[in-house]
């Protein structure tokens, strides 16, 4: 499984916000500086066959008119499932309306499947070999989501330390973990919090959503099976 991290920031950081692209199929979550991340490493849209958002604040979903709007010259694009909290569907063509008028209506309708996720679902099963688990976690009081991709890969999305976010690392092998705080709050986890986590859970980490002086003061701690990566970089897990 290949995994480029096309963000690894938060809002208030100078990188782009959280995002990942796995296999070259599934993009997860479409915030501020991912379409022009995508551009930069000549990604091949067409490639491109599911869309996970974790949850509906802005850097998560702002990017999605503008990616939609490259989509939309692709000829050979297949249909492509957009999965995401309940009312995604009405809240993209809101955004999109906002940046393009109604412009990409008939596109969304026609290219995109969409399947929104309510508390009590627990699987999304319509790629091949890609079983993808759904775990709500705990995050300024939105429905948010984080995901377990072949069990292999957690996703937490943004959330606090929670029995949830446990649950993931449980089940999965390597973990994109929000790591936005240096200590952690109600809202999200922080290098407290994860080191808490990894006292019984011994996963790999993939550290993302940081802040600058979480970045800066992860790299200092050096702790191991911790990666703090740039915008861009690719991992692979076997």
């Amino acid at each position: 499984m290949k995994i480029r991290l096309l963000g690894t920031g938060a809002i208030y950081s100078k990188c782009n916000c959280a995002s990942e692209l796995i296999d070259d199929k599934i993009l997860v979550d479409v915030g501020n500086g991912v379409l022009k991340e995508l551009k930069k490493g000549q990604y091949d849209f067409v490639k491109l066959e599911m869309i996970i958002i974790t949850h509906l604040h802005a850097d998560h979903y702002a990017d999605l008119p503008a990616l939609l709007l490259n989509l939309e010259v692709e000829k050979k694009l297949k249909p492509i499932y957009m999965v995401g909290p309940k009312d995604l569907k009405n809240k993209l063509i809101e955004l999109c309306h906002i940046y393009y008028q109604d412009f990409l209506d008939e596109f969304i309708k026609e290219r995109f499947k969409f399947i929104e996720i309510l508390p009590e679902t627990k699987s999304v099963d319509v790629l091949n070999n890609y079983p993808i688990l759904v775990q709500k976690v705990d995050h300024c009081q939105i429905e948010s989501y984080g995901y377990i991709i072949n069990h292999k890969l957690g996703i937490t999305g943004d959330t606090c330390l929670c029995e949830e976010v446990c649950h993931i690392f449980e089940n999965s092998e390597v973990v994109i973990a929000d790591i936005s705080m240096i200590e952690g709050t109600v809202y999200h986890m922080g290098i407290n919090d994860i080191e808490t986590i990894r006292k019984k859970y011994k996963n790999k980490v993939i550290a993302t959503h940081l802040r600058d002086d979480t970045r800066e003061e992860l790299r200092k701690r050096h702790i191991e099976d911790i990666l703090v990566e740039e915008d861009g970089a690719e991992i692979v897990i076997s």
